[in-house]
């Protein structure tokens, strides 16, 4: 296989799994809003907390957050700060771009293996959470695992194509998510 046609299944295979997990998280913030609401519902009006919703609505913060970065990197709504590069030569633009797709991929990896180790000591040792409900703290660690991985996959697939556009290449779009 030539080398753009790994980028393009590359591409395509990210585009698919970042938009699977920003699905679950969309899923995990109408869950979240339920839990919060019960838990509004329970004390204020039935005067009888519940001993858990906190814990869960942590875990389900922490999903969103991992469970978007793939795909928020793909549609370009990470945080940038774009005062200097806007004004920039458009060539060396792309060289900027090269180099922030470069260090993101070295820290999205470090970060996937930070977690990794986390996760996998939670499930060797078989850790609970402290709370009442005494949660495996490698269930809440999935969606990290899995938002960092595909993290790094993204961060590759761009790392990619700024690459080929700053070797004066065909500047590649990232394939759009399906149904956008």
């Amino acid at each position: 296989m030539r080398g753009s046609a790994i980028h393009r299944v590359l591409d395509r295979l990210v585009a698919s799994a970042a938009l699977g997990l920003a699905g679950a998280g969309v899923l995990c913030v109408i869950a979240m809003m339920f839990v919060v609401t019960l838990e509004v519902v329970s004390r204020y009006l039935l005067n009888s907390p519940t001993m858990w919703s906190d814990e869960i609505a942590s875990y389900l913060l922490i999903a969103i957050v991992f469970l978007g970065l793939a795909q928020n990197l793909r549609l370009g709504d990470h945080i940038r700060v774009d005062v200097i590069t806007d004004k920039l030569p458009p060539q060396l633009r792309l060289w900027f771009d090269l180099l922030a797709y470069a260090l993101g991929l070295v820290f999205s990896i470090m970060l996937t293996v930070g977690v990794w180790i986390r996760f996998e000591n939670f499930w060797m040792r078989h850790t609970l959470s402290d709370s009442p409900l005494m949660t495996p703290l490698w269930i809440p660690m999935v969606p990290v695992v899995l938002g960092s991985l595909i993290l790094v996959c993204a961060m590759l697939a761009g790392l990619m194509t700024a690459l080929r556009a700053a070797l004066g290449g065909a500047r590649d779009v990232p394939v759009a998510p399906p149904g956008a």
